[in-house]
């Protein structure tokens, strides 16, 4: 019997917010997770889970959600907070190491005060097709950006690193998609959300040693990006890089 659980996004910037009502448990948590990863692929400052109406089974469903928090610190740089949840909720957690466990409030509002005393950090964005011209639109856009942002010693590495996850996007995926930018910190974060929810694998070398030309561009992201990795969506993937700019 399948288990009770609803996931209703209520708002997805500045502020994340997801609300979760029924049960978590090992059945339900991937839809939970679907709901938070998808919050995060717009890189929120702050991604806030209401927990007032969840019963979570045993800390055995929680295990993917610290792994998702630990992911998050990473990409989108994000916190991640639990409002309203229960005392026994709150004793499963500390089950887990410090680092990986979510800031914890009374309630929502508790949460939000918090939130939005948080730095907000500059974003750009641009919408583009699965067409040749994109890839050429996408490094133009993280030249200017970068400019504007005071960081344009960074901007080629940047340019460079988007370009290749829009060729991904356009020749693999072949649906529209969207790269974001954000600057948190001393790290430039750039992101390309697209259709397709085949995840994008690190490059394995041919017998002969050298990397299939799929996975040429992927070595530039290895060897231009700090980090980089790939988290699904609820409709595709979104891949990201973290450029230093300190």
């Amino acid at each position: 019997m399948a288990t009770t659980l609803v996931c209703r996004v209520v708002s997805r910037q500045p502020v994340a917010i997801v609300a979760l009502y029924g049960t978590l448990d090992q059945t339900s948590v991937p839809r939970a997770l679907v709901a938070m990863r998808d919050c995060l692929a717009e890189a929120p400052g702050m991604l806030l889970v209401d927990v007032a109406h969840l019963v979570v089974a045993s800390p055995t469903a929680l295990a993917p959600v610290v792994s998702m928090i630990h992911d998050a610190h990473n990409w989108p740089d994000a916190r991640i907070g639990f409002c309203g949840g229960s005392a026994a909720t709150a004793a499963m957690f500390a089950d887990f190491a410090p680092a990986d466990r979510p800031y914890v409030y009374d309630n929502l509002d508790a949460g939000l005060s918090e939130a939005l005393t948080l730095p907000v950090a500059p974003r750009a964005s641009l919408a583009l097709r699965p067409a040749a011209e994109s890839p050429a639109r996408a490094r133009q856009f993280v030249a200017d950006t970068c400019a504007t942002w005071g960081i344009s010693r960074v901007g080629k590495i940047a340019s460079l690193v988007a370009s290749e996850l829009v060729t991904n996007a356009v020749v693999h995926a072949r649906t529209p998609s969207t790269i974001s930018l954000r600057l948190a910190g001393v790290r430039l974060h750039v992101a390309v959300r697209d259709g397709d929810p085949r995840p994008m694998q690190r490059p394995l070398p041919l017998d002969g040693g050298s990397p299939a030309d799929h996975g040429r561009g992927l070595l530039i992201l290895d060897a231009m990006a700090d980090e980089w990795g790939c988290h699904p969506t609820a409709d595709g993937k979104v891949v990201w890089a973290a450029i230093g700019v300190g």
